[in-house]
């Protein structure tokens, strides 16, 4: 019989972003994209419509690894 052990693990978010948090866009969202904060540069997705890059955006939602944004 063919025995097949998997041992890896989904990736877990590991950064310390909250709900609130203001950063900046890096490149254009549409919808997702890259955007800068304290805690170092993540991929996020707009929550509207698409959004320019060097714009500040908000965190208004996490969802496991989905980081939601929309303009401040």
């Amino acid at each position: 019989m063919l025995e097949t052990e998997i041992d890896s693990k989904v990736n877990v978010p590991d950064h310390n972003l909250t709900v609130g948090m203001v950063g900046k866009t890096v490149s254009r969202l549409a919808p997702a994209g890259k955007a800068v904060f304290e805690t170092g540069t993540e991929e996020v997705f707009s929550y509207q419509d698409f959004i320019d890059e060097n714009q500040q955006v908000v965190i208004s939602k996490i969802d496991g690894n989905k980081i939601i944004v929309k303009l401040k």
